[in-house]
Parts: C-alpha cells; sequence; structure tokens
C-alpha cells in the first residue's frame, strides 16, 4: 500500500468511527422547523497535519527534465464561515511547513506555502462538505526562488462538540513559469486538520 493510499484510508476510517460514535445521538437532538441543526457561521483556527507530493518539469534543459519529491507536512489554519440554510460560504488562510526535497536535485527543499482560499459547501447536520479556491505563495532555499500560484480543492469537516471541528482536505497547488523560471510545478497536500471554532 503506497503513502497515498494509506493516508486517505486512516481518514476515512476516522471519519467513520466518528459518524458511528455520533450515529445514535442525531435523531435526538431538537431542530426547530426550517432550522439546521448545527450552525456554522463564526471564526475558527485550528492546525494541520499530512502529506504532500511535489512534481515539476523544468523546460530550459533539452529534453525537458522531471523531477519530485515528497514528505510529510505540517501547518496551522483560520478562517472565517457563514451559513446561508444548509448552504456554507467563508474565507480561509492556512500556512504550511513543507520541508520537501526534491529526488534529482536533493539540495533543492521546497520550504513553505501560504495560501488564501474562498470556501463554499453544504451542511448536513455537524458534517461540512466544501470545495476551495484561491491563491498560494510557495518559498524554496534555492537562490531565494518564491512564487504565485493558484490553489484548488475539497473537504469534509465534522464538529465533534460546539467548538472542536475535526476535518481531512486535499489541496492543489499549481505554478507555471515559478519565478520567471522555465519550470512548471504541481504539489497536491492531504491533511487531517483540527480546530476551534469560536
Amino acid at each position: 500500500m503506497t503513502m497515498r493510499s494509506t493516508f486517505f484510508a486512516v481518514a476515512a476510517a476516522s471519519f467513520i468511527a466518528a459518524g458511528g460514535a455520533s450515529a445514535a445521538d442525531i435523531g435526538a437532538l431538537p431542530l426547530k422547523a426550517g432550522s439546521e441543526r448545527f450552525g456554522w457561521t463564526g471564526a475558527y483556527a485550528g492546525l494541520s497535519a499530512g502529506y504532500g507530493w511535489l512534481e515539476d518539469v523544468d523546460y530550459a534543459q533539452t529534453p525537458p527534465f522531471p523531477d519530485e519529491g515528497e514528505d510529510w507536512i505540517f501547518g496551522a489554519h483560520a478562517g472565517y464561515l457563514h451559513s446561508f440554510g444548509n448552504f456554507v460560504v467563508g474565507a480561509e488562510a492556512e500556512a504550511m511547513r513543507l520541508d520537501i526535497n526534491y529526488e534529482a536535485y536533493s539540495f533543492i527543499t521546497v520550504e513553505n506555502s501560504y495560501a488564501f482560499k474562498l470556501r463554499a459547501g453544504y451542511a448536513f447536520d455537524r458534517f461540512l462538505l466544501t470545495g476551495h479556491a484561491g491563491a498560494v505563495y510557495a518559498t524554496t532555499d534555492f537562490m531565494g526562488l518564491e512564487d504565485w500560484g493558484w490553489t484548488a480543492g475539497a473537504g469534509i469537516d465534522y464538529a465533534v462538540t460546539d467548538n472542536i471541528v475535526v476535518g481531512a482536505q486535499y489541496t492543489h497547488f499549481e505554478f507555471e513559469q515559478f519565478d520567471t523560471s522555465m519550470i512548471d510545478a504541481t504539489l497536491d497536500l492531504a491533511t487531517i486538520r483540527i480546530g476551534y471554532k469560536f
């Protein structure tokens, strides 16, 4: 089993366990007509940890030279959500420590990413499914190369209590001609998150 499939298997098992433990309680929750059971409106902040996969192609070389790398990652996030019935929209900022080295050029490290995302989704009581998109800024330790790119992805959150939220998220980063170089790069992140809803 690869590291990617192992990560998603663990994340899925965690949510199945959380859902099973709370299923008996959902029917007992009081529900006013026309209202949602759990309100997602509010600010939140939390921590993220997971795994990242990096791929790029250097078109300055003939033939173009591909390279890749992968490693564990961690970071922090903060944002705000607003509910319109079951529909939820919001915005989030997330900083990730990547520390991913290339396989061929192991002396080059992609260090950090700073993402600014718009979120939108649909709530099923304490479960929230969202998609996100926005901009990302990445830094490296090689000649000061750093640049902006775009990001998109999706995630699921579960409110364990009125304040504690756990979740899993997949995010894709895309960079074209990174910092005016001839390098096109992609980065995929799979993370498990825990946060506090204020």
